[in-house]
């Protein structure tokens, strides 16, 4: 029987129709609000549901998806692209452990779905659990030995835990198979030893897109990183001169942690980042006035703008070679600016690419790069940057000023 005011079913089927076809062509507000008028009549319909977390998914809302697609799996719960679909959402809302069990429930089913054993190995990566992730991305590998995220991940793992020719192989693997990957060059080089100059955009960007949605907790609470503050200490108590700078550029913005810590010192402030996804949690600070998604030395080389105050918090560490970076900061300064930024701390001289794929500086060479591209350093103090697997990592905050070339 129909409830008082019920469309008819011919209305009802051409309303779901129409739903589908405006989900399909991005009308996701109209598409939802079809889909909540039609669960209103059919509460227990779970294609309803399911449809429904697919444009709150499209939508961002993770949070309203994970419910759709609950709901869904309660009421469907040998529907496999449901549960994939809530896995998704699951991971997305941090909910680690549910994804986990999502995916189970998948494989119970389908024992041989990459695609759901590629992302569970994920989950168990990202929550600590690395015995779990390199069983599962070998189970995908048996199954697809060319599977270039599988073999990279994998890889990635093995480093993570200290078993270093195993990491080797399998980023060997990646490049047996794509001879173009930029980060299994980058990760081979550092590992055996071999020097560059620089860390591969690709690597950096996908590094920090994979990063982004944790970056904060990760970094701040886990791992204690507190650089941006505490440049701002050593710039307030410094010799740097004056205090309050027009224009400043954030290198390597991030998610906006420099940005918070000099926002009352810096009347306007950009930042520029290879990372999108980094840069769109900054933008949601409104902390700066202009984003820019890419290469810091090709952002120099094309901007018009000019700068009395840059900060590269944490960013040198990606960047072996300085010279030509600060050469074009300071093409770019005004007459009073004041550069500041942090290092990775080695002995001995130059620059090295480490086991962990960042670059670390000497003091020297700081100094002697500095002077040769027409900076001063102007103040140098000893820190400790973050821990990493337990222990911290030693490092160096410095401020320059222009000198002459």
């Amino acid at each position: 029987m129909n409830m008082p005011n019920q469309p008819s079913n011919e209305e009802m089927n051409r309303l779901f129709v129409q739903a589908i076809e405006d989900q399909r062509n991005g009308l996701l507000d109209s598409a939802g609000a079809a889909y909540q008028r039609l669960l209103h009549y059919f509460p227990e319909a779970p294609l309803l549901h399911f449809h429904l977390g697919l444009v709150h998914f499209e939508q961002g809302e993770y949070e309203n998806g994970r419910l759709a697609f609950a709901r869904a799996a309660d009421l469907n719960p040998e529907d496999m692209d449901i549960l994939f679909n809530l896995a998704l959402t699951q991971k997305k809302t941090g909910d680690l452990a549910g994804a986990i069990l999502s995916y189970q429930r998948i494989l119970e089913m389908e024992p041989s779905s990459i695609d759901t054993l590629y992302n569970l190995a994920g989950c168990y990566k990202d929550s600590g659990q690395p015995a779990h992730a390199i069983e599962t991305y070998l189970e995908v590998l048996q199954l697809v030995p060319d599977h270039p995220s599988a073999n990279s991940n994998l890889a990635y793992v093995y480093h993570l835990t200290g078993q270093t020719e195993r990491a080797v192989y399998y980023y060997q693997q990646v490049l047996q198979y794509q001879p173009g990957h930029q980060a299994a060059q980058h990760m081979l080089a550092a590992l055996t030893g071999f020097g560059t100059a620089c860390s591969p955009d690709a690597y950096v960007k996908d590094v920090f897109d994979n990063y982004s949605s944790h970056y904060e907790r990760s970094l701040v609470v886990e791992l204690e990183y507190c650089v941006p503050t505490t440049i701002r200490g050593v710039v307030d108590t410094g010799p740097a001169g004056k205090k309050t700078y027009d224009q400043g550029l954030d290198l390597g913005c991030g998610t906006g942690l420099g940005g918070e810590a000099f926002r009352d010192c810096v009347a306007v402030l950009d930042g520029v980042d290879l990372s999108e996804k980094m840069i769109a949690f900054a933008a949601a600070k409104h902390l700066y006035r202009n984003l820019h998604a890419g290469n810091i030395v090709n952002f120099l080389k094309s901007t018009r703008e000019s700068y009395d105050f840059y900060l590269a918090a944490d960013v040198f560490a990606y960047v072996g070679e300085l010279a030509e970076t600060l050469s074009l900061l300071r093409e770019r300064a005004r007459r009073d600016v004041l550069c500041c930024f942090s290092t990775e701390n080695i002995d001995g001289c130059g620059y090295q690419l480490q086991r962990t794929g960042r670059f670390a500086h000497t003091p020297d060479y700081i100094k002697e790069v500095s002077q040769a591209t027409g900076w001063k350093v102007v103040a140098n103090r000893k820190t400790l940057l973050r821990k990493e697997k337990g222990r911290w990592v030693k490092g160096d905050l410095w401020l320059l000023q222009l000198g002459e070339k």
